[in-house]
């Protein structure tokens, strides 16, 4: 039995994605919105009534009349952008209690839908734009880039060999043999999917671990169970979405923050792995 099993993230079709946030606009109390559309806020505008709800908009005007009242607005200076499948695009955040979904678009039209729903990351993160809406405001935010799969491994290999610190957990076999030929770091730890024979060869290589069952860590894809597995750097953060060999989506973060506190974390499972080896 796995030590440790929990659900990440998710990646929705459009229409599962808006259906999925108002299901949980509906049942939640207190709710964050970052960064919007105004189409979205009046199409949930009767979700939100009479319940606890922050707006930060960038909206020199304030919101239109006819959503005046339906919640404390924030304004901020800072303009929210990702990078989606190699374009700039704007983009939006709803932060619940337990998770956030981000939403990239373009105007008012919605081109992508996730969500994060791994705790430790839902409290950072919210507590991340807090601090920089209100104290550091810098003139644009881009921190999260999503990657098609040969997009996403290029971005990796390409950071790796800069990185003077690495660690890996749970990625696809094939994409564990691409990175190690590009490794030029010495403080490098791994831990391993499963117990394999390409897995004891690294292990015996590198100061890595080999744990079978320890996570069952998973992301869904559209509907689908699909495993996760991270890649911490010096100054980058990589997920990917996987089943098999096969790569459904990479997500980069480089908000310094984040690869410093999972590589904290994976530090717990690799020593934890190591008393099973």
């Amino acid at each position: 039995m796995a030590l440790l099993e929990l659900q990440v993230d998710e990646v929705f079709s459009l229409e599962q994605g808006l259906a999925a946030i108002a299901r949980d606009l509906a049942a939640e109390k207190r709710v964050e919105l970052v960064n919007l559309p105004v189409r979205l806020l009046r199409e949930w505008a009767p979700l939100l009534r009479g319940k606890q709800v922050t707006i930060y908009d960038g909206l020199v005007d304030g919101l239109p009349e006819d959503l005046q009242g339906l919640g404390r607005e924030v304004f901020t200076s800072v303009r929210m952008q990702g990078t989606l499948f190699g374009r700039v695009v704007d983009k939006g955040e709803v932060f619940l209690r337990h998770k956030i979904y981000n939403l990239w678009y373009t105007g008012d039209q919605v081109q992508h839908i996730g969500s994060i729903t791994y705790r430790r990351c839902v409290k950072c993160i919210q507590s991340m734009h807090r601090e920089i809406m209100h104290r550091e405001s810098p003139e644009v935010l881009n921190i999260m880039t999503l990657y098609e799969p040969e997009a996403g491994v290029q971005a990796i290999l390409e950071a790796v060999e800069r990185s003077s610190m690495v660690r890996m957990v749970n990625l696809p076999k094939g994409l564990v043999r691409r990175i190690v030929v590009h490794f030029d770091a010495q403080d490098i730890k791994i831990l391993c999917a499963e117990r394999s024979d390409q897995a004891r060869r690294v292990a015996d290589r590198f100061q890595a671990r080999v744990s079978g069952s320890l996570l069952n860590v998973y992301s869904r894809y559209r509907g689908k169970k699909v495993k996760s597995g991270g890649l911490a750097l010096d100054d980058k953060f990589f997920s990917v979405d996987y089943l098999g060999e096969t790569i459904y989506l990479i997500l980069g973060l480089e908000w310094p923050r984040c690869p410093r506190c999972m590589a904290d974390f994976y530090e717990l499972g690799w020593r934890a792995a190591g008393k099973i080896r």
